[in-house]
């Protein structure tokens, strides 16, 4: 069986839990160097989001990331919080992020689903609308 990243960041997330929190850094290191050693270097830069993936996996809960124009995102956050662990019945774990080209709103992302709630979203899908055929019959 050919070792991916994907598969090492599962086994890894899998043994941390079973390790001391003082022994988590060794199993990391071990980790990067298996990951040289496969010629998976090229994934290092996002083999911890694929941990953190795959931790929150074993949860049962859910990642969410919040990108507003100023990473200030109070005023979404409790709703946001409050509508994903109804509808999925999972916790989350909110990630906000900062996207100055934002010229007002949110993205969501609830694990792998994206939702676009931006000023410039909205305005893109009204020119697709108004730009639309108009069918005459």
């Amino acid at each position: 069986m050919k070792m991916t990243a994907s598969s090492l960041a599962c086994a890894f997330a899998e043994t941390a839990r079973t390790l001391p929190e003082a022994e988590i850094p060794a199993l990391a290191d071990a980790a990067a160097h298996i990951l040289i050693a496969q010629g998976l270097f090229k994934d290092a830069h996002i083999f911890p989001r694929m941990v953190e993936r795959e931790w929150l996996k074993r949860d049962g809960g859910v990642q969410v990331k919040i990108t507003t124009a100023s990473k200030d995102a109070a005023p979404f956050r409790k709703e946001v919080i409050h509508a994903v662990e109804q509808a999925l019945r999972r916790t989350c774990h909110i990630e906000e992020s900062a996207d100055p080209s934002l010229l007002g709103g949110v993205l969501l992302q609830v694990g792998d689903e994206r939702y676009d709630a931006t000023l410039r979203g909205a305005l893109r899908d009204l020119s697709a609308k108004l730009t639309a055929p108009i069918s005459l019959s």
